[in-house]
């Protein structure tokens, strides 16, 4: 086993005892979110209207988020190295990757009061950490194919945005372990935030209305999954390319 899994099983099994919900959403649109820190407030204008485009941004976002896997295709995939956990054409999302995610929100729930946060945990929270890294890679790519850039400048500044929402720089940590968000991996997740309503403008630019715009970024992003192909460890399910996500395998039917 690489020394990386065995330091994710570990993390998973000790945060079992944390403060969680016993039980995760059955589907996607079943997210769940903080009761007075939630994902919108992490990530949305103030100005901006609710939209299905909050599933995918709540996705990114590192949620608990489970699909049922009923009638997916499982394709085996055998990887060259057993560093890696996903391929998104030629980005890779290692084991590294993963257990530095997990880690690190396992490691900042321990200063974080969590009592009544929807949290994930062991292979909910391994599954929610790669489908952030895997469909960062995939927004990457539907916004380069579509001539749109994101500076630093553009992550810093809202950033800023995002601390004065939430009060102040000490109260982001409580936040961000609320939306499941590796306070290393903020950067990356602003990133992502913009590409999606940069995207989604683009969609309703050309007709697509506000309310379809979820609907119309997850196929945008499905069709450059295609594109690109998708590779997924099994471990963790198959790559459901409805919906743009990493779906965890159905549950075995009771004996």
């Amino acid at each position: 086993m690489d020394s990386n899994e065995s330091s994710t099983e570990n993390a998973e099994n000790a945060e079992n005892t944390d403060h969680a919900t016993d039980s995760a959403p059955e589907s996607v649109d079943e997210i769940a979110v903080n009761e007075e820190i939630t994902i919108a407030d992490l990530s949305s204008n103030e100005s901006e209207a609710p939209s299905s485009r909050n599933r995918l941004v709540a996705i990114i976002a590192g949620v608990v988020v489970v699909a049922v896997a009923v009638g997916l295709t499982l394709a085996v995939t055998v990887f060259k190295s057993p560093a890696v956990e996903a391929h998104a054409g030629k980005d890779v999302v290692t084991v590294k990757d993963v257990t530095n995610s997990v880690n690190e929100i396992l490691a900042e729930r321990k200063g974080v009061d969590t009592t009544g946060m929807q949290i994930a945990t062991g292979a909910q929270l391994s599954l929610a950490e790669l489908n952030f890294h895997l469909i960062s890679y995939l927004l990457a790519d539907t916004a380069a194919a579509n001539n749109i850039k994101i500076t630093d400048g553009d992550v810093t500044g809202r950033k800023a945005a995002i601390i004065s929402q939430v009060g102040s720089p000490s109260k982001l940590p409580q936040a961000l372990v609320a939306a499941n968000i590796a306070s290393e991996d903020l950067d990356l997740y602003i990133r992502s935030l913009l590409y999606d309503e940069q995207l989604a403008t683009l969609l309703e630019k050309s007709g697509v209305s506000q309310a379809n715009a979820g609907t119309a970024l997850e196929q945008e992003v499905a069709a450059e999954a295609a594109k690109v192909g998708v590779k997924v460890n099994s471990k963790y399910g198959t790559w459901d390319s409805t919906q743009a996500i990493v779906a965890a395998p159905a549950a075995a039917p009771a004996k």
